[in-house]
């Protein structure tokens, strides 16, 4: 919510309130992304009266939404005749910097997934940031076009840089599967930058590819580590698409998550699967309430047939 904090503490004095209405929260999926399309240009908070219900304090600053009897001085909508100046200053970090050095290397279908998973990170990010904590580094005119294309109508504030900033590499952590060092809850609520390779190895299986490209950007040199991501120690079903990777260090630094839950949460069902075939074959339950144990904390449910085949598959009892 650190854009809706931001614009909220930048209207202090100058509204007694902000009204949002309904409709632009169906439209652009919460509170928070609204106040972003603020800070992006495409909404405007606009000296106009708003009567609704208080639906969250920002210190003693009321936002209203729905219907109700409270009534606050401005309000956001696309166009208004009477416009509030407002400079919301967005925290600079945590930032998430995506290079994408190597993207030449990407099939067409890998690229299209790099593209989807982009996207898909700048509306994770929208959730509790906005676009202008991304960073895409190691991009040419030719992916930038690339990209631009591929969102569409999305309109974004990402910044798109040649390398990465040296004064970046103060605080930072570069995530790589087969790093040496496993995160911590620690690292993830301090560290200032997080630095995710821009690779998609959906159709050319590229192990270590990772490590050349912190070898490639001269990340050694200033001596960032690589930082695995495990469940409960290890790697098997840990999400692998950069959206998600994104979605677990915001989950665990803003939402309160412990770095397992907040794997599970964003684990998709081909993930939670692996992950059980490894844990069943460690493990070997042989009463039905281990199994059971074992597929509630993967959030998976014994009547789905994929997993009553992997039961079957291995000869473990149903639950």
């Amino acid at each position: 919510m650190q854009a809706l904090l931001s614009l909220s503490s930048a209207l202090r004095g100058m509204c007694s309130g902000l009204y949002i209405n309904g409709r632009l929260l169906n439209r652009y999926g919460g509170f928070n992304e609204v106040a972003v399309q603020v800070l992006l240009g495409r909404l405007r908070v606009c000296r106009r009266r708003g009567i609704g219900d208080v639906v969250a304090m920002v210190g003693d600053f009321p936002i209203l939404s729905g219907v109700g009897g409270h009534e606050a001085d401005c309000l956001i909508d696309h166009k208004c005749s009477d416009q509030v100046s407002c400079n919301a200053a967005m925290p600079e970090h945590p930032r998430f910097i995506i290079d994408v050095s190597l993207w030449r290397r990407h099939t067409k279908g890998e690229l299209s997934s790099l593209m989807v998973q982009l996207t898909q990170t700048i509306r994770e990010v929208r959730r509790y940031l906005w676009d202008g904590n991304i960073i895409i580094s190691g991009a040419d005119p030719e992916f930038i076009s690339l990209f631009k294309a591929a969102t569409g109508n999305m309109r974004t504030m990402v910044k798109f840089t040649g390398g990465i900033p040296v004064d970046y590499l103060k605080s930072a952590i570069m995530l790589d599967p087969y790093g040496e060092v496993e995160l911590t809850e620690t690292m993830v609520k301090t560290t200032e930058t997080f630095i995710i390779g821009g690779i998609s190895d959906s159709e050319v299986v590229r192990r270590g590819e990772t490590y050349e490209l912190y070898r490639l950007i001269k990340l050694g040199e200033y001596n960032v580590p690589r930082v695995r991501i495990t469940l409960r120690g290890v790697l098997t079903g840990v999400p692998e698409r950069i959206n998600k990777v994104v979605s677990i260090l915001l989950m665990i630094r803003f939402s309160g998550y412990g770095i397992n839950d907040a794997i599970i949460v964003n684990q998709s069902k081909a993930d939670k699967l692996v992950r059980l075939n490894r844990e069943l074959n460690l493990t070997k339950p042989t009463s039905p309430s281990d199994v059971y144990e074992l597929l509630t904390w993967l959030g998976l449910t014994p009547w789905d047939s994929k997993v009553q085949a992997l039961l079957r598959r291995i000869k473990l009892p149903s639950p």
